[in-house]
């Protein structure tokens, strides 16, 4: 089982910093034609209270003109929500 959170504070509320925390992005199309894409931040930790994976999430629509700034904004979101935590990339799966 995993939880999925949209809210940093609630996640770093739940999540045990005593156990390993990974990041990645991911990049989905969300139209037919290929224009739009959806790039999906994730940081994955353990709950501390329930034991389950526990993923927070930060989805931003971009389009297929900006693939150059996605590496910036992904640059972006790991230093904001992943470094202060000490995440590393990767992913944890259930």
């Amino acid at each position: 089982m995993r939880e999925i959170v949209y809210d940093f504070e609630e996640f770093k509320r739940k999540v045990d910093l005593n156990r390993p925390i990974h990041h990645r992005g991911v990049r989905k199309q969300v139209d037919r034609h290929g224009v739009f894409f959806k790039l999906v931040f994730e940081i994955c930790g353990v709950n501390k209270e329930t034991g389950t994976v526990l993923i927070f999430e930060n989805p931003k629509i971009t389009t297929i003109a900006s693939l150059r700034s996605q590496k910036r904004l992904y640059d972006n979101f790991v230093e904001k929500y992943a470094e202060p935590l000490g995440s590393t990339e990767g992913a944890l799966e259930p």
